[in-house]
């Protein structure tokens, strides 16, 4: 069961990288490994929390997927929790956190914990867990740098 906590210093600001993060129907311009995103079940409060059952067709290592994550975010907490509706996990719990520095930049931490029902999902999962959630906040920092600056 593979749980990977990642923390980086990003020069952008908290609420830019929240919505950044938040908008998952854009994912597939900037993660090369997700094909497609659908979003259902989108409810948005007068205090501005957002939440949406989100579907998304992922390739990646020559597996071709589907999942769908029930996607719960607080703007005033700048925080984003992501929980898997159904797919290939047996679980599935995801966690952004941004942090304002007073310099301007963000504290980013992710957090995922996760497994595969497939046993060579699961073997592949293992032996690259970190290098995935680098590789996911990398996308996510440079589309951050194309966007923002």
């Amino acid at each position: 069961m593979p749980k990977v906590s990642e923390q980086v210093l990003i020069p952008h600001s908290a609420e830019n990288l929240y919505e950044l993060v938040r908008d998952i129907r854009r994912y597939p311009e900037f993660i090369k490994w997700i094909r497609a995103v659908s979003v259902a079940d989108e409810k948005a409060s007068s205090e501005g929390h957002y939440s949406c059952l989100g579907e998304a067709n992922v390739y990646f290592k020559g597996f071709d997927e589907r999942f769908a994550t029930h996607v719960q975010a607080d703007p005033h907490a700048r925080r984003i929790d992501v929980n898997l509706a159904r797919g290939p996990f047996r679980h599935l719990r995801n966690r952004w956190q941004f942090d304002p520095r007073e310099d301007g930049k963000t504290r980013v931490h992710c957090f995922i914990d996760y497994e595969f029902k497939n046993p060579v999902l699961s073997l592949l999962a293992r032996t690259n867990s970190r290098l995935a959630v680098e590789l996911i906040i990398d996308a996510f920092r440079a589309e951050a740098d194309r966007r923002f600056i």
